[in-house]
């Protein structure tokens, strides 16, 4: 058996992750890499992306997306809404 590649074309990491089950769409990959939340190196017009990154990016290893808020930020009950 092939030993797996481990840099990856954005094509070819959204269908490993599909592959291992962890469906991920090439624009929110894209995205991703956009904003710089998977590191990754740019060659002419392709990014190049090593699947360790991927994975860390999917496990949440840096943290995690969504920030926490602040309770005392947050409405609790019922309010009333102005007529």
């Amino acid at each position: 058996m092939m030993a797996e590649k481990q840099i990856l074309t954005i094509q070819e990491t959204v269908a490993r992750a599909k592959r291992e089950g962890m469906p991920v769409s090439e624009y929110t990959l894209r995205r991703a890499l956009r904003c710089g939340a998977i590191p990754c190196r740019t060659v002419g017009k392709k990014y190049l992306i090593a699947w360790q990154n991927v994975v860390k990016w999917l496990m949440c290893e840096n943290g995690q997306d969504n920030k926490a808020i602040a309770l005392s930020s947050v409405a609790t009950g019922i309010r009333r809404v102005p007529e």
